[in-house]
């Protein structure tokens, strides 16, 4: 008789690894499906039973990957605000000239609201519909968003390569104009999302009296 093969702790890292792979595979369809339920129809008139029914799925399946509908925004807008944090990734803004640290920072702003537009719409739409314990670390990355731009802003001031009044005001006048982007952009318009990029930057240096 063939004896049976010892299970190793390398099979059961494989096997854990794809668990878990699946487990964010099926949370990713859920989250898929309720962004694009959120965006069309709401968040107030979406419900848990229409996202369980579009997946072929029952509700104790949608439960078992999130605490409720609530939870399943809070990820999605959670998710929305990371990826505009990650354009301050790999740069240093007590580093480099300001001038071009604040062109890259806004390029690579326009192109992550451009990309995640449907779930930046969301994240100003259906925010309130959170409470406020649950917007904690959503307002701390939005905190950290506009600090970042008025640390390089205050920089170039200090440089003297800036001309600005109110750091705090014109960093938060700079996220706003970027954010907005979502209300009026068009995949098939005249401008592409690079050029879009390179104009925004070419505004907002205007803006803060780049030279």
């Amino acid at each position: 008789m063939a004896q049976k093969k010892k299970r190793t702790t390398g099979d059961r890292k494989s096997k854990n690894g794809i668990r878990n792979k699946l487990f964010d595979f099926k949370r990713e369809q859920i989250l898929e499906v309720a962004e694009r339920f959120f965006y069309h129809r709401g968040y107030q008139a979406t419900t848990v039973d229409a996202i369980a029914e579009e997946l072929g799925v029952t509700k104790p399946f949608i439960y078992y990957h999130f605490d409720n509908k609530r939870d399943i925004l809070l990820h999605l807008l959670e998710r929305t605000m990371s990826r505009s944090l990650s354009v301050f990734d790999g740069v240093d803004v007590e580093k480099g000239p300001p001038v071009e640290i604040l062109k890259e920072l806004v390029r690579r702003f326009v192109l992550a609201v451009i990309e995640t537009r449907v779930s930046t719409a969301m994240f100003w739409r259906d925010e309130k519909d959170l409470p406020i314990s649950d917007k904690e670390n959503i307002r701390k990355m939005k905190r950290d968003i506009d600090g970042g731009l008025a640390r390089i802003i205050e920089r170039g001031i200090e440089s003297g390569c800036f001309q600005v009044n109110d750091t705090k005001m014109v960093s938060i006048c700079i996220a706003g104009m970027i954010s907005w982007i979502y209300t009026w952009y068009q995949s098939d318009g005249r401008c592409t999302p690079d050029e879009i990029a390179a104009r925004m930057s070419e505004y907002i240096l205007n803006m803060v009296g780049a030279h």
